[in-house]
């Protein structure tokens, strides 16, 4: 299971479910007294239609307003472009010119 588990299937959908688990955590009590005063208690649903109400809508409104503000966020803080990765090659000769400037540095002290 824990090979299994740890996948990340799909990127859009993994960072939705990582992204909105702290921000279901902190909202979700908010969203659960709002579909209780204003669906479940004026139209006095059942407990089993108000518990099936209540982990639908509460859920779908986390994932609703968590796109929403990632949305909002995303136009006034634009996502960084992320570097590429060279070869193998290539990492090692920025390695190895790495270590000659620190090597002259320390030689220059």
């Amino acid at each position: 299971m824990h090979g299994f588990a740890n996948k990340k299937f799909n990127d859009t959908g993994y960072r939705l479910v990582t992204g909105s688990a702290l921000y279901a955590y902190v909202s979700h009590y908010f969203y659960i007294i709002l579909v209780a005063v204003l669906i479940i208690r004026p139209y006095k649903l059942t407990f089993m239609q108000g518990l099936v109400l209540e982990i639908v809508l509460v859920n779908l409104t986390i994932l609703i307003t968590y796109m929403i503000w990632t949305f909002i966020y995303d136009l006034f803080m634009p996502k960084k472009q992320e570097l590429k990765e060279g070869t193998e090659e290539e990492r090692e000769a920025l390695l190895k010119n790495q270590e000659v400037n620190v090597e002259a540095r320390n030689l220059n002290r």
